[in-house]
This record gives structure tokens, C-alpha cells and sequence, in this order.
């Protein structure tokens, strides 16, 4: 094997001419690639020899890519180790719906528990457990979030007119809504500890109910507050019996309604809408036209009653009166009745 550059023959597998100090090209070289230390061995043989053959300037550099290629060699072993063992390590898993889901990274598990999309009760796995484990007994439990504080004293629930929950309330809250005249005496309430739903006049709140003063009566009207005794009707029930019956309940709907507001006039001495038979009668030989006048006294008459502990009727006798005009006569009724079913529930102490 010759030297490209000058000719000179060349011992077995060197890697510089002797007489020029020249690399020989890798293509040349059988040998496996040397180490470091060999490397450095071969260099120092070349800057001795390069001495007497004035070829200073490619051994420098030869020296410089040996060293380049060393400390790169140093450098780079041991991180890509540790990089492939902390990847190992926070490879998690979890079970989803039977079947196991990953892997995720640890800031990934903590955007799902932030998420709610894995509890403490979730079975979690990762490289090094020797089983799975719920969420709460792994390093996991730190990132899972604080439980609410449960507040102190009692807790109320009451149901509104609507048949609505309403709460929680602390004990001083329903002390304002009952002096607000929101809640009253036959409001059906609730608190964490009770067996069932109470009226409010049966519970200890019963102390915060305090009757108005009677107003005083003009000279003209001779006023007293007698319970009023009706009962409540379901309105879906009503509203399906009038449809299925071609109407037939509807107009004995109209009798109980005419019959009850009656009943609420009577017991504060005040005018009602009139006889139920009479009101019924009217409405078919006037086609429908006095039970639009009957809806929208009704709405009138029952705004005006008066009840001790402050309840007062919404007076809807506006939207009972057009209603009827667009076809929708039977929603009066609807709201008629569940004025009558709130003074039941509410009005009577």
C-alpha cells in the first residue's frame, strides 16, 4: 500500500504517511476503528515524525478532531442512559372502563386527575409496582384535589310554590326568607338529621313564624280569617282527562274550580265569580265566552284574600284573560288551579 501523496510505501495498517505525516483514507484501513487511547498513541507518533518532515500543519489538525471526537464520545454516553431510564420511569397507566389505558406521562396523569378523569378509586400502574394500585396509595394521592369543608351547623331545604328545592340554608337565612314572607307555616322543609320532609310550623323554626296583626276593618266590611277548606288536584291529570274525554272533564274541571274559588271567597266574606253551575251553564250557552269572564275574575278575586302568617296570590288575572283568545283556554285553568293548590299548601296555618 503507497502513500497518495508522496508515493512512499506504507507499513500494514497505518494511518499516516511516515514521510509526509498524510492520513491514510479510512477506506484503506482494514483494521476495526482504534480507541481513544490508541488514537492518541498513533497521534503522538505522527507529531514525532512530522518533527523531521516538516508536515506540522495536517498533524494539528488530525490532533484537534481526535480530541473533538473524544470529548463527544465522553459526553454523550451516560445522558442518553439516564434520559431512557427517567422515561421508563414515568410511564403510567390506568384502568378505563376495564381495559388498560397509557402510557402517559406524570404531568398528563395530573392534567387528568385536575380533570376528574381518574378518581382515588382508579387502579394505577407504573414501571417498578408490583401491582396495581388505586390512585390514593401511590405518589399520585398529592395531586388529587382537596375535599370541599363541610360547613358548619344545620343545613335547610324547603319547597317553593313551584314544587321546587330550594337550599342549603343556614338556620339565620330561613330566619330571613320566613320574615320576608318567602317560606311560611306549611312550608314543607328539610334538614340533614330528619326522618322526612315537615312543615316549617312543625320544626323548630316554628318560633320565627309571627302572625301579622290583624288589619282594622272598614265600616263597611265586616272581615274574618276562617281556614279555607279546599284540596289540592293534580293539574297533568286534569289537563289529559279533558283531552281524553273530549272535554267532558273539562267542564267538570270548571265546576271544582268555580266551586273552590267560592269556597276561598266565603271564608273572608268576599264576593266570588259566581255559582259553579251557573258559571258552567254560561260557558255553553255563550260558547265559551263566560268562561273567558270567569277566568279572569277568578285571577282577580283570589289576589285579594288576605292569610295571617303573609302569604299573598300572584294576581294573574291578565294572563288568564288572553290566554283564551289564542286558543289556550285550558292553561288558564292550569293556572288557576295551582294558585287554589298553593293557597292549600301555604295559605292555611
Amino acid at each position: 500500500m503507497e502513500c497518495k501523496q508522496c508515493g512512499n510505501s506504507l507499513p500494514e495498517n497505518a494511518k499516516f504517511c511516515p514521510e509526509c505525516g498524510a492520513p491514510v483514507p479510512a477506506d484503506d484501513v482494514v483494521e476495526e476503528t482504534p480507541s481513544a487511547k490508541e488514537k492518541v498513541e498513533v497521534v503522538e507518533e505522527v507529531i514525532e515524525e512530522s518533527q523531521t518532515t516538516e508536515a506540522e500543519e495536517p498533524v494539528q489538525d488530525v490532533v484537534e478532531e481526535v480530541e473533538e471526537t473524544e470529548e463527544e464520545t465522553i459526553i454523550q454516553e451516560e445522558p442518553v442512559e439516564s434520559e431512557e431510564e427517567n422515561a421508563q420511569e414515568e410511564e403510567w397507566y390506568y384502568v378505563k372502563e376495564s381495559q388498560s389505558a397509557g402510557p402517559f406521562t406524570l404531568e398528563q396523569m395530573i392534567e387528568r386527575i385536575r380533570d376528574a378523569q381518574i378518581k382515588e378509586e382508579t387502579l394505577v400502574w407504573k414501571a417498578g409496582m408490583a401491582d396495581w394500585q388505586k390512585l390514593k396509595d401511590t405518589e399520585l394521592k398529592e395531586y388529587l384535589p382537596t375535599p370541599d369543608v363541610k360547613p358548619e351547623g344545620d343545613q335547610w331545604y324547603f319547597v317553593d310554590a313551584n314544587n321546587k328545592q330550594n337550599g342549603p340554608y343556614t338556620v339565620e337565612q330561613m330566619k330571613g326568607l320566613i320574615q320576608a314572607h318567602q317560606i311560611y307555616g306549611n312550608t314543607f322543609v328539610w334538614k340533614t338529621g330528619m326522618a322526612d320532609w315537615k312543615r316549617l310550623k312543625d320544626t323548630e323554626l316554628a318560633s320565627y313564624v309571627m302572625p301579622e296583626a290583624p288589619k282594622q276593618e272598614s265600616a263597611h266590611q265586616t272581615f274574618t280569617k276562617k281556614p279555607i277548606y279546599i284540596s289540592e288536584r293534580s293539574i297533568g291529570l286534569s289537563i289529559v282527562l279533558s283531552i281524553v274525554t273530549c272535554s267532558i272533564y273539562y267542564y267538570y274541571w270548571l265546576y271544582t274550580l268555580a266551586r273552590d274559588v267560592n269556597e276561598c271567597c266565603r271564608a273572608q266574606n268576599k264576593s266570588g265569580p259566581g255559582e259553579p253551575g251557573i258559571v258552567v251553564l254560561l260557558s255553553l250557552i255563550t260558547c265559551g265566552l263566560y268562561g273567558i269572564y270567569f277566568y279572569w275574575k277568578a285571577g282577580k278575586v283570589l289576589s285579594e284574600l288576605e292569610f295571617d302568617n303573609g302569604y299573598r296570590v300572584s294576581d294573574n288575572s291578565i294572563i288568564m284573560l288572553v290566554l283564551p283568545f289564542l286558543g289556550l283556554g285550558i292553561i288558564s285553568m292550569a293556572i288557576c288551579q295551582s294558585t287554589l293548590n298553593d293557597i292549600c299548601r301555604y295559605g292555611n296555618e
